[in-house]
């Protein structure tokens, strides 16, 4: 096994140095966002829909997990070229992309114009930004240029969340993101490279999973999306296979499946994210869950989320997640910052 105290030797981006970042991201996103002024009229809408795709998309599935309980009109996230028939005048539309040249935002983008839909943008430039002053568009302005857009999850999602908060549809979330940021910048020490790895959970689990197959398990209450994150941060950072489910739909269908084939359940790591102050049941669920599994021979290991509300929960558990790829992924011996495939793929497209 690859020594994670030698970093440098692959992490030649330094992506390191965003992570250790997060907290500051959140509370500068938070304030950048404040400054945006939103019409009144914003507020008198039937349904918001998020666009985005990627790593722009998933802070808007984290708005929808988080505020959909509370929020009085439906969130949906939309990852397309096209939108849903009902976007209208009595839409938000929050198009969301880091680039600001995502091809299927931007398409997405230019019909909800079409449709006279009530539109906020958000990307580091671009063309989104270039077609939201010609058309007027509330735009935020992603200070940070040239990272990968998992790497500006809060300039992305905050944004989303302030919009809300100041439109009324949302309670004021500052308590709720103020105590976020001092969780994380507390964790941020507890899981940076000098904290060793008794003491470090983030290099632990990177450790168990090393090799393996992670399967990520989690509610659907609040955290279907961060257990989302945890998998494409596999993917993405620790450039593996990985995969993930929420209770308690998988309790009717993928439970069934563990111990066929043996060798792959056998090289399997489960990884369930665990909330006390969930709902009974689902706590009850995840017990069970986590026994049966157990009893067919893979690790399972449970991440408790820390922290009071919702917000800050979620997002310890995201950054939990993202440690622990980003140490995977020096164990694997990959930089864990280029995408190789995905440039590939996008370069082909443009062939056509």
């Amino acid at each position: 096994m690859r020594d994670l105290e030698n970093l440098k030797e692959f992490d030649k981006s330094d992506m390191l140095r965003l992570l250790l970042g997060f907290p500051q991201q959140y509370k500068d996103a938070h304030c950048l966002a404040e400054k945006l002024a939103l019409p009144e009229a914003f507020g008198q809408t039937k349904n918001i829909v998020v666009s985005g795709m990627g790593g722009s998309a998933i802070g808007g599935d984290l708005l929808r997990s988080l505020f959909s309980g509370s929020c009085p009109v439906p969130i949906i996230v939309n990852r397309n070229y096209t939108i849903p028939k009902f976007v209208s005048e009595n839409t938000l539309f929050i198009a969301a992309s880091y680039s600001g040249n995502t091809e299927e935002t931007l398409a997405a983008f230019k019909a909800a114009l079409g449709k006279k839909a009530k539109i906020v943008s958000i990307s580091s430039g671009g063309e989104l930004e270039d077609y939201s002053k010609e058309a007027g568009v509330r735009h935020f302005s992603i200070p940070v240029h040239g990272i990968q857009p998992r790497c500006a999850f809060g300039y992305l999602f905050i944004p989303m969340v302030v919009s809300l908060s100041k439109l009324g549809f949302i309670s004021d979330q500052t308590a709720e993101i103020e105590e976020t940021v001092t969780l994380l910048s507390r964790t941020a020490q507890s899981l940076s490279p000098s904290t060793p790895t008794r003491d470090n959970q983030a290099k632990r689990i990177a450790q168990a999973i090393c090799n393996k197959l992670p399967v990520v398990y989690a509610s659907q209450n609040y955290f279907d999306i961060v257990a989302m994150r945890w998998k494409g941060q596999f993917n993405e950072n620790s450039k593996m296979m990985a995969f993930y489910n929420v209770i308690p739909e998988m309790n009717h269908n993928e439970i069934v499946g563990w111990g066929i084939p043996e060798d792959i359940t056998g090289r399997c790591v489960v990884i369930m994210l665990s909330n006390d102050a969930d709902f009974h049941k689902i706590n009850r669920r995840m017990s069970i869950t986590r026994t049966l599994i157990a009893e067919e021979g893979p690790q399972v290991i449970t991440v408790q989320a820390q922290g009071v509300s919702p917000l800050a929960k979620s997002l310890y558990l995201v950054y939990v997640g993202d440690f622990a790829s980003y140490y995977l992924a020096i164990l694997n011996g990959v930089d864990p910052t280029p995408i190789e495939r995905i440039s590939l793929f996008k370069s082909r497209l443009a062939g056509e």
